[in-house]
């Protein structure tokens, strides 16, 4: 078990993107994929959501569309095969700093908003999610008043 999470990191996201240009950006994958569970907690398929997903990848990585949806697909792949969430936060929490993590809880917040409300597997996701980040509580909540629709 320990291998597999060893080889993991090592083949997808231990990489530096300034030694392999054409590979896709760790960082980028593992926000993909946790924003990605986010939007699956609830079991429901709902266009919003996916549209904030793309929405905060083009903004937070300066990507283009078309980029943004292969990311989006090779994240679904590497969730199928993960374990555990641990091995996408783990690469987060040492690369971003502090404002980095909480706007991605922020992220995660919006796209959990997407059809008006958020449904208990979505805050318990995204609640974990900060924990292993490291995002204070009070950051948690915030985010989730920041970010929640006015009706």
């Amino acid at each position: 078990m320990l291998a597999a999470i060893r080889r993991f990191f090592e083949e997808r996201l231990d990489r530096d993107p300034e030694e392999a240009p054409n590979q896709t950006d760790p960082l980028a994958l593992a926000t993909a994929a946790l924003m990605i569970e986010v939007m699956r907690a609830d079991s429901r398929q709902d266009p919003a959501a996916t549209e904030r997903v793309i929405h905060a990848l083009e903004d937070t990585f300066d990507l283009p569309h078309s980029e943004v949806e292969e990311l989006i697909e090779l994240a679904e792949q590497e969730l199928a095969t993960a374990t555990d969430l641990y091995q996408f936060t783990r690469l987060i929490a040492e690369r971003w700093e502090q404002p980095g993590r909480i706007a991605l809880i922020r992220n995660m917040w919006r796209v959990a908003w997407a059809d008006g409300s958020v449904h208990s597997y979505e805050e318990q996701l995204i609640r974990r999610i900060a924990g292993l980040l490291y995002v204070r509580h009070s950051d948690f909540i915030q985010a989730k008043r920041e970010t929640r629709p006015s009706d």
